[in-house]
């Protein structure tokens, strides 16, 4: 069997790298084609990978293509399957080539399009959730891009996920394995107490999320102009805390703006979830572990108060995995990351705000960053929501076995969301390969 794996953004390994590293303990012939024009969207100095992770059972071969896409890797490489998380582009699906799409969460929208379209010969999922969902994930994907007008088919959605999609769950979960990632050796590397507990803390992803009233001048208030935040930046931190609060006050001045005067005055803003993360952290003797991402660099005043900040240094074994192996509880805002923790077998609590505030589609606050129990971001015992207020208010004063992890509430969690703990969705998305093959060859 020849697999190529389409890596168009080095953090794509941290779903594939599993698979292929099965691919090669199976002594297939394995490349994997790297797009070389890759953009960035944050501080390239953050991102300290190298060139592409050691696996453990060899190394695949490795070629990169240009703009135009793969073609010319296809026609040179001939493989029987491309594995990739985002459709091939414009490139003509060549019969001698077997397209397997992976879904990673809501990008299951960007495998087909509303008419039941697709470039794939197979799609794999997660869950039979996300098949449910695929309908409103394409929704989710055209008002993202401003197509929100545009007519989505529900039933062909159904149908062609009927034909071609297969339930094989998350194998970028299959990297918690001891034998690749050993917890007491990340506590030692990163130089942690082995005895004191770890919360992981993934700060509010300012420069990815929708720039809105409330999270310029209300809960980042450094982010509103270019000029201020330099300003800000450069000032001591009472100074700089000093000139945010100025900044909310004058924001909130405004007679239609009035509403969030109490957020000012209460300080429920970003300054204020970091103060009560870190009070938290001391009141339960744990260390305060941040982990962060390159298009979102930490604030000044969180890595004051931080123990450790963590930027994505491998993708293979993922950062945010090794972080996970040694979590006690994860505190994120609306982030696929409480699917990685409740995998771990970490609780976490999910930060929440108004959705108008956040700005985010209607079918995405629907379908998705939705607080309803027996939703993603509201699971007792797995995932807790704590609203901005709350956590600035009352998370101090709580403690860790606030927030417990229920054995029976995570089984039922990950058979919603995530897949089986079994270990094995690498192998599943590649008996999926090994399947479209024999069907192919059958055909003909």
């Amino acid at each position: 069997m020849k697999l190529a794996f389409v890596i168009r953004r080095d953090n794509h390994y941290r779903l594939l790298g599993p698979a292929i590293d099965r691919a090669l303990g199976r002594g297939w012939n394995v490349e994997c084609w790297h797009a070389a024009d890759e953009g960035f969207k944050g501080d390239r100095a953050l991102e300290r990978r190298q060139r592409g992770p050691r696996f453990r059972r060899g190394e695949p071969r490795r070629r990169e293509f240009g703009a135009d896409g793969p073609g010319r890797l296809i026609a040179d490489a001939t493989p029987d399957v491309a594995i990739t998380m985002y459709p091939p582009g414009d490139l003509a699906r060549a019969r001698r080539v077997q397209w397997l799409g992976l879904q990673y969460t809501l990008n299951v929208g960007e495998l087909l399009d509303g008419a039941g379209d697709t470039p794939f010969d197979g799609i794999a999922l997660h869950t039979e959730h996300w098949r449910r969902l695929a309908a409103d994930s394409v929704r989710i994907v055209n008002e993202t891009r401003g197509r929100g007008g545009q007519a989505v088919d529900d039933a062909a959605i159904a149908a062609t996920l009927q034909r071609c999609a297969t339930v094989v769950g998350f194998p970028e979960m299959d990297q918690l394995d001891p034998d690749l990632i050993d917890p007491p050796a990340v506590r030692q590397r990163l130089g942690l107490d082995p005895a004191r507990p770890v919360v992981v803390y993934c700060p509010f992803p300012f420069l990815s999320n929708p720039s809105t009233f409330w999270t310029k001048n209300i809960y980042g208030p450094f982010q509103a102009d270019r000029y201020m935040a330099r300003l800000v930046r450069r000032l001591p931190g009472v100074a700089g805390a000093i000139a945010g609060r100025v900044r909310q006050r004058l924001a909130v001045s405004r007679p239609a703006r009035r509403r969030y005067s109490r957020d000012v005055a209460s300080g429920w803003d970003d300054r204020g979830v970091v103060r009560a993360l870190r009070a938290f952290c001391d009141a339960n003797h744990a260390v305060l572990v941040v982990k962060a991402r390159a298009k979102d660099p930490v604030s000044g005043y969180l890595r004051a108060v931080a123990d450790r900040v963590l930027y994505d240094s491998s993708d293979y074994p993922a950062t945010i995995l090794e972080a996970m192996s040694i979590a006690s509880l994860c505190v994120h805002f609306f982030s696929t990351v409480a699917y990685e923790a409740a995998y771990a077998a970490v609780p976490s609590v999910c930060v929440t705000a108004d959705p108008d505030d956040l700005g985010f589609s209607p079918t995405l606050r629907r379908a998705f960053l939705s607080t309803t129990t027996g939703s993603g971001f509201n699971f007792p015992g797995v995932t807790y929501p704590l609203s901005v207020a709350e956590m600035v208010e009352t998370f101090a004063q709580r403690l860790l076995g606030d927030f417990p992890l229920e054995r029976a509430a995570r089984a039922q969690y990950l058979d919603k969301f995530v897949g089986p703990d079994d270990g094995k969705a690498s192998d599943r998305l590649l008996d999926m390969a090994v399947s479209l093959v024999e069907k192919q060859s059958a055909s003909r």
